[in-house]
């Protein structure tokens, strides 16, 4: 099962968007080393402690919530 997890640049700021990253099996960076890029293809350094839920995808990039709509409907309508 792919597991994802929501992740920041090393410039961001309070006023960032999020981003979305897939996790390796060595599971989230939370004080860095982040080991994949997100799903819009940005370099990010670090995973949040929070959890993926809808209310939480308003905070995050256009491009890696569309990325990541498109990954979860294949996953629950493989035919789409």
């Amino acid at each position: 099962m792919i597991r994802y997890s929501f992740c920041e640049t090393a410039t961001a700021s309070p006023y960032s968007k999020w981003h979305i990253r897939i996790l390796t099996t060595s599971g989230r960076k939370l004080g860095g080393g982040a080991d994949t890029r997100s799903l819009c293809g940005i370099a990010v350094a670090w995973d949040l402690d929070v959890e993926l839920t809808e209310h939480h995808l308003n905070h995050c990039c256009e491009k890696c919530k569309q990325e990541f709509d498109t990954a979860t409907v294949r996953l629950v309508c493989p035919n789409q």
